[in-house]
């Protein structure tokens, strides 16, 4: 059994929260791309390096010196919530700002609500070439689901097996995947999850944590079914 759980998103009424996301790319992705900062362009040749085996053996070499957070990340990263982080270009009208911040804070708490977690961990797009570097979390230990919508499915998730130490890839598929695991802390080392992705196509990832004490396993159960369901 794979320490990442990969599951089916069936639920109606979920895809249509979620297609939000997707359409806040795609119904004008040039106006997207001058509205929103593209984190670490500079790193964007560098893909090979940090989301690839040497970068990771660095990372692992470091044991608990690894903060948790991953170095690098080229592509959008707009997490609404998070102080001093600016996620638009220069010159941008403040209409347009507040347009677009309420947009994706709707966006957020339609899906929150419907999820009942609290903690959005990540919203991120990826541009074709995009990635996020090897990390592993450890400083923000939880119970983490991860939504990703691809374009075309030309992109992959990888973590290592915390028991099996093998790398596995979890190939995307086009359209919305959710994939469901726990990420430890450094006392848990059985539980440590080191992790990175990258795409060569649009890819969108919205990811929420909770507290374990908070969602029991059978809850937590129930709501994996509830993304799979049919109704």
């Amino acid at each position: 059994m794979s320490y990442m759980q990969d599951i089916p998103v069936t639920n109606q009424e979920l895809l249509r929260k979620l297609n939000a996301y997707r359409d806040f790319l795609t119904r004008d992705i040039p106006d997207f791309e001058e509205t929103f900062h593209k984190s670490c362009s500079h790193e964007a040749r560098n893909r090979h390096f940090w989301a690839g085996k040497d970068h990771l053996e660095e990372i692992l070499d470091q044991g608990t010196r690894h903060e948790g957070f991953p170095d690098q990340m080229y592509g959008y990263e707009m997490s609404v919530g998070r102080k001093g982080h600016e996620f638009f270009n220069n010159g941008v009208h403040p209409s347009v700002r507040k347009d677009r911040t309420a947009d994706l804070a709707h966006m957020n708490r339609e899906l929150m609500s419907w999820l009942g977690v609290k903690n959005n961990a990540l919203t991120a797009w990826y541009p074709p070439g995009g990635f996020i570097s090897w990390h592993n979390n450890a400083n923000a230990a939880a119970y983490n689901l991860i939504f990703t919508w691809s374009e075309t499915g030309e992109g992959q998730f990888e973590y290592v097996d915390p028991i099996s130490k093998k790398v596995v890839v979890m190939q995307d598929k086009p359209g919305w995947q959710c994939k469901a695991a726990y990420f430890g802390h450094y006392g848990e080392p059985e539980r440590l999850f080191y992790h990175a992705a990258k795409s060569d196509c649009w890819r969108c990832t919205v990811s929420f944590t909770f507290d374990t004490s908070v969602l029991s396993a059978e809850l937590r159960e129930d709501l994996l079914e509830e993304i799979s369901s049919d109704e």
